[in-house]
């Protein structure tokens, strides 16, 4: 009677894998659409504050959203950096001008391209703070 014992090999260490082709990472959303999207809030929250900010009652309901504006921009923000220095989400890291010509961006619903990621992001937050622009501009000429 022959004992046979089998060999349970461990997975490669992260060093021994391939790297390169053989091992592609796709690439993370660049810091710079996030500071942009950032950016438009703080802007149409500005503009907000500088056309509407003549009335108590207003400057009462101005202050309650910026409290939450920051409470919830703070808790975001506070996840996505917790979640981005986990060593297992790992993204491969390129400057901002080959991210929007990248193809192969990771996103929560599989892969896109860099364009189309900062667009999807950014798109919103801009596109609000022009209107709060136009419109607090309208409300103190025509008032």
């Amino acid at each position: 009677m022959t004992h046979q014992t089998s060999v349970i090999e461990a997975p490669a260490s992260p060093a021994a894998q391939p790297s390169g082709p053989a091992r592609h990472k796709p690439a993370g959303v660049h810091p710079v659409v996030i500071e942009v999207s950032i950016a438009a809030v703080l802007w149409f929250l500005a503009m907000a504050w500088l056309s509407f900010a003549w009335d108590r009652a207003v400057e009462l309901d101005l202050g309650v959203v910026t409290l939450f504006c920051v409470i919830f921009l703070t808790l975001i923000l506070g996840t996505a950096l917790h979640a981005t220095k986990d060593p297992r989400w790992r993204l491969r890291q390129e400057s901002f001008t080959a991210f929007l010509h990248d193809d192969d961006i990771a996103v929560a619903d599989g892969r896109m391209r860099g364009r189309d990621v900062l667009i999807e992001i950014a798109l919103i937050p801009v596109a609000l703070a022009f209107a709060a622009t136009l419109i607090g501009l309208a409300w103190v000429i025509f008032g």
